[in-house]
């Protein structure tokens, strides 16, 4: 029964994976320039970090006394893009950050080379910024494996962790090694301004059938997306591809954590997020959505991150 089940889950993420890689030919148009419909967001500044430069990050006012979450998106994505749905219901609960990460959005430009540890050591200059002592820590997908290594590298700044779509390793599958080993030729043509559209495209995939909120801010996301440089998110995946865990994350055990494990991930497959979860120790709340779920279903999306922070801050 067990192998039955693991069976039909590989084939009904083959399918899924399939049915996005067709997306790679659908049109997305041009990058809007007047946006009619946008997100209602927090409050925005451009902070600047000592030593590193200007980041743009949003602040939500929560109750006072409670410990801050920082939210850590998404490759490809922004701050508004991954957490725009939640940021609202989650200030409800205590004072909650977003800021856009290296190379993505309006974060810190990628001018050399880029580490995750990098990345980790920009989210607590942002906590510094602030006079933010501790915080938990929110990642999805990228944002997971940059908050793993800042509880790692500054153990005393993270207070707990809601993680979602994430591993501890991307080259266990066929599938991620040959991906990743496309990275470093592609940057030729990332140079060269070829593939920029590529991120838009993933999204655009079948968002006729897509919930209306989707449409309806559907140009919002096109010209969001557009601000991430296909250079940046190769950079990035780059460190990716380097990226280990798996042998360093059970020093975290005792730390307060959670995982938001995505079932029908077709990006981050759902056994290497079981597995990080299983490494970790953490309390694990299974939703049914692929890796796109902030938007394709944002309700689920928000009930299971407030679900976590609750199981994290319990």
């Amino acid at each position: 029964m067990a192998y039955q089940n693991v069976a039909y889950q590989n084939a009904r993420l083959l399918r899924a994976q399939l049915r996005r890689g067709a997306g790679v030919f659908r049109p997305v148009g041009p990058v809007p320039r007047d946006i009619a419909v946008a997100p209602e967001l927090p409050p925005g500044d451009v902070i600047t970090l000592p030593g590193r430069g200007p980041v743009f990050v949003r602040r939500a006012d929560g109750p006072a006394g409670e410990v801050p979450l920082l939210l850590l998106h998404g490759v490809t994505w922004s701050a508004d893009i991954n957490f725009h749905g939640v940021l609202a219901p989650l200030a409800k609960t205590r004072p909650v950050i977003a800021m856009d990460q290296r190379g993505h959005g309006r974060g810190l430009p990628i001018a050399g080379p880029v580490e995750i540890e990098d990345l980790a050591d920009d989210a607590v200059a942002v906590l510094d910024a602030l006079g933010i002592e501790r915080a938990i820590f929110g990642g999805f997908s990228l944002g997971c494996l940059v908050s793993l290594q800042a509880a790692l590298r500054h153990r005393d700044r993270v207070a707990g962790l809601v993680l979602g779509a994430g591993s501890l390793y991307y080259r266990d599958l066929v599938r991620d090694r040959l991906f990743l080993a496309a990275v470093r030729p592609a940057t030729v043509f990332a140079r060269r301004g070829l593939g920029a559209t590529i991120a838009a495209r993933y999204f655009g995939m079948n968002r006729a059938r897509r919930n209306e909120e989707f449409r309806r801010i559907w140009p919002w996301l096109r010209a969001e997306l557009a601000r991430t440089p296909a250079s940046s998110v190769l950079a990035v995946l780059g460190a990716v591809a380097r990226y280990d865990l798996r042998h360093r994350v059970e020093s975290l055990r005792e730390l307060p954590s959670a995982v938001v494990l995505t079932t029908g991930d077709t990006i981050c497959h759902p056994r290497m997020q079981q597995d990080l979860a299983e490494r970790l120790g953490a309390r694990i709340v299974r939703v049914d959505g692929d890796h796109d779920l902030p938007f394709a279903d944002p309700d689920a999306y928000r009930e299971a991150m407030l679900t976590a922070l609750t199981l994290v801050t319990r």
